[in-house]
């Protein structure tokens, strides 16, 4: 069934973000990141913070994060970033 969606999503070339609850993550540099579409956290330490999105889980590893601003559908992370994984 997910993958009927997809394709039917792409054929349309409808917004995935919109359609299919993907997130949409925004770095700037290795120090700052925000995250739109997110359904909760998971796991927040200064070293890492997981993040459930629609599709996915987001894993952020780094040093010194924080979560500068929390949101119903956005957050934003400072710290230095140093990998963003998708589990």
């Amino acid at each position: 069934m997910r993958k009927r969606v997809d394709a039917l999503v792409e054929a349309l070339e409808l917004p995935k973000d919109l359609c299919l609850g993907a997130a949409v993550i925004t770095v700037v540099g290795s120090m700052e990141m925000t995250v739109e579409n997110h359904r909760g956290l998971l796991e927040y330490s200064p070293e890492c913070i997981r993040i459930l999105s629609g599709m996915c889980r987001i894993r952020i590893s780094g040093e010194h994060l924080v979560i500068s601003y929390f949101e119903r559908d956005a957050m934003k992370i400072k710290g230095r970033i140093r990998e963003i994984s998708y589990e």
